[in-house]
């Protein structure tokens, strides 16, 4: 018995508009055995690699397509049949398939689809492709291709490959939403995910005391946390010394008020944007500051900033960009790390990140505190493995780190969910939450064909990796629309007309499934949680509901979303 196709996941948040499917090949009509070609890029047909006809591997009743690669840039070769007098590209968004890898396959291959000689998809790594022993959905964004042809080629480059395909199909969809339509909009599949997603907003720009305006509507509708892109850093905050200006601060936490949203504080301490009675470049001690002085300075500081928003800000970044950007004594020390060579580290040394905490915790005991940097995403960088081991010390230490801030300024083809993944799942045994904190994704060439769309799987896979953590309750994306940013390379999730990108739907379907994995009870599975009949449960904030109580026992609990066991249980 076939099972049931379903629309990719990337195509799930386009319901609303058009989405629309052709299914090319589900084999149920062929014979066990049957043979499809194997084209090589380079050398026609390639008789090692098979393609075969065979019985699921899963369940022997279905019929799917075995495939072994001998060599690379083999592909599997479809006839497209009716198909093959348009160019398919101009009326299907995405190529689609359910995918099977035996447990001895590899882990990383790189996905490529060509339609005739025209390459439509060609991965910029080499990424998971999901989990082995089981099927899974994927789905790829096809470029244009140039003519209609009767062939459609797609396959992983490997000379050693081995999977299953089933249900290959065509999917058409559109990019338009509906922002009152609240179904449309990423705020709300993610409160029903109970998780934050969340927006910087240059107040200097965006008028957040006019709620009519499209671009204030945009806000609010779709995020349910903002923080200021560079309205309440240090130099904005406090330009000379002892006068502070919270005026735009304030505007933006009115703004959150008005709306439910939550308020993330950017930041407290930071060599760069200090403000330059303290220092000209971030570096310098131009103003002769005695360790005692600067200390004094960076305690009025946060101490005036906090006390002033306790109660509106739900969390600080306390420090950011503290490491240095060379961690080769991580190859001596692997337990090591250097701290960045900045004003406040050199006059008051390593311990200034100590006292910061300490600050801010005295000021607002209920905020939740973070340590911020980038680089710092993916396992298997000195950098990466720097950030942990500073944050194990200071937590061994008793500081009130509560937060960990992974950045994320990425570049199309830097993302890499796996390694991101094994990153995240540690600290959930330190007892801090993770969160993104300024994501967004360059595109090299905003303008090559398929360029949005790999973008929208990397925004994707990023936050597919929150979705899987308790303890990864936020996602901040870092700028509004394109012409916003910082950064070159169009990387946010809107154009500057406010028209939604590629990159919003991914993330929203990314979402929106998270949002019904809640509803169904399947939620937050951290990966490795082995099943107990004494589960401990806690609510949304972390704080203990019933400890040891039975599995069995937790249906009784009042109506609400608990963190059971390590995932996220609904009560109805």
């Amino acid at each position: 018995m076939k099972r049931t196709i379903t629309l990719p996941l990337l195509a799930l948040a386009f319901m609303a508009a058009t989405a629309q499917e052709t299914v090319i090949y589900d084999f149920e009509g062929m014979d066990i055995g049957q043979r499809l070609p194997m084209s090589d890029l380079y050398n026609g047909h390639d008789t090692e690699s098979e393609a075969v006809v065979a019985a699921d591997p899963a369940n022997p009743q279905n019929k799917v397509l075995h495939v072994t690669n001998k060599s690379w840039n083999t592909l599997i070769e479809l006839d497209l049949g009716q198909l093959a007098s348009t160019n398919i590209t101009e009326d299907y968004r995405m190529l689609a398939f359910d995918l099977y890898r035996p447990a001895s396959d590899g882990s990383y291959k790189q996905f490529v689809a060509r339609l005739g000689a025209d390459t439509i998809y060609a991965d910029a790594g080499f990424y998971d492709q999901g989990q082995a022993e089981a099927w899974v959905k994927k789905s790829y964004f096809m470029s244009r291709a140039g003519a209609p042809a009767d062939k459609l080629y797609m396959g992983f480059n490997s000379n050693d490959a081995e999977f299953y395909v089933d249900n290959i199909r065509l999917v058409a969809v559109d990019y338009g939403y509906d922002f009152t339509d609240e179904a449309q909009t990423l705020r709300h599949h993610a409160e029903q995910a109970g998780k934050n997603i969340g927006v910087a907003v240059p107040v200097w720009r965006i008028d957040v005391g006019n709620d009519n305006l499209e671009a204030t509507q945009t806000v609010f509708r779709n995020f349910n946390m903002v923080v200021a892109e560079n309205e309440m850093k240090p130099d904005a905050l406090q330009p000379s010394r002892g006068q502070f200006n919270f005026g735009d601060g304030d505007r933006l936490c009115d703004f959150a008020a008005r709306h439910g949203m939550a308020v993330r504080g950017h930041t407290l301490v930071w060599h760069n944007q200090a403000p330059a009675w303290i220092t000209a470049d971030g570096y310098k001690n131009d103003h002769g500051y005695t360790r005692a002085e600067l200390l004094k300075i960076m305690e009025d500081h946060i101490t005036n900033v906090v006390t002033h928003y306790k109660g509106r800000v739900k969390e600080w970044d306390v420090v950011n960009e503290v490491l240095d950007d060379d961690q080769s004594i991580i190859r001596t020390n692997p337990a090591g790390y250097k701290l960045r060579e900045s004003v406040w580290q050199t006059v008051i040394g390593d311990d200034y990140i100590d006292s910061a905490f300490v600050y801010a915790h005295r000021a607002d005991p209920d905020a939740c505190l973070f340590i911020n940097d980038y680089g710092v995403e993916f396992q298997g960088k000195a950098k990466t493995q720097a950030y942990y081991n500073l944050v194990r010390s200071l937590l061994a230490k008793g500081l009130p780190v509560g937060g960990v801030g992974f950045q994320c300024h990425l570049t199309v083809g830097e993302a890499d969910s796996a390694k991101f993944s094994s990153n995240v799942k540690r600290y959930a045994s330190l007892g801090v939450k993770c969160a993104i904190t300024e994501l967004d994704m360059s595109m090299p060439d905003p303008y090559a064909a398929g360029a949005e769309e790999r973008q929208a799987e990397e925004y994707r896979k990023m936050a597919e990796v929150m979705m899987n953590y308790a303890h990864c309750e936020s996602i901040v994306v870092w700028g509004v629309t394109d012409d916003m940013s910082w950064r070159q390379g169009s990387p946010l999730l809107f154009r500057s007309t406010l028209q939604a990108k590629p990159a919003f739907f991914a993330l929203r379907d990314v979402l929106k499934e998270a949002a019904e994995k809640v509803a169904t009870g399947i939620g937050c599975i951290p990966a490795g949680t082995a099943a107990s009949p004494f589960v401990d449960v806690y609510d949304l904030g972390g704080r203990p509901v019933a400890r040891g109580i039975l599995r069995s026992r937790v249906q009784s609990l009042p109506r609400g979303i608990y963190i059971v066991g390590g995932k996220c249980v609904v009560v109805k």
